[in-house]
């Protein structure tokens, strides 16, 4: 009974990951290599805040998403057991505390990136966006 279980569980996680990016679930970045030839420094610095976003968007929100369903499925067939209570809680509040992680660190890592590739730039441009490479 446990590998089927096991193998369910592999198998949800996998349909939900491809269902997600076909979908194009979360924030769509786009291409995430920048150029495809004459590629200069700034394109390495554009491929890296493609990565960072694709990872911290496209990745972390329909994992997120996943562990948010499979805590409330726990918590709600938990029948009063309070160490599956307790279970799904704790993953309710590390998934939260991830994300929260994952965000202020994007944030952190994604204006460290546009200052280094262009620190004259002044704040007319989104901070959202990166500065286009020539």
């Amino acid at each position: 009974m446990k590998i089927y279980r096991f193998f369910s569980v592999i198998y949800l996680f996998t349909f939900a990951f491809f269902v997600s990016s076909s979908a194009k679930a979360g924030f769509i970045t786009g291409e995430i290599v920048p150029c495809k030839t004459d590629c200069t420094l700034c394109h390495l610095w554009q491929l890296a805040s493609n990565i960072i976003n694709f990872l911290s968007f496209n990745l972390a929100i329909p994992v997120a998403a996943l562990l948010f369903i499979a805590a409330g499925v726990i918590f709600l067939t938990s029948g009063g057991n309070e160490s599956r209570i307790t279970l799904g809680k704790s993953i309710f509040i590390n998934t939260a505390i991830g994300l929260l992680i994952i965000f202020c660190s994007w944030l952190l890592i994604d204006t460290l990136i546009k200052t280094i590739v262009d620190p004259n730039q002044t704040i007319h441009w989104a901070w959202n966006k990166f500065p286009t490479c020539q």
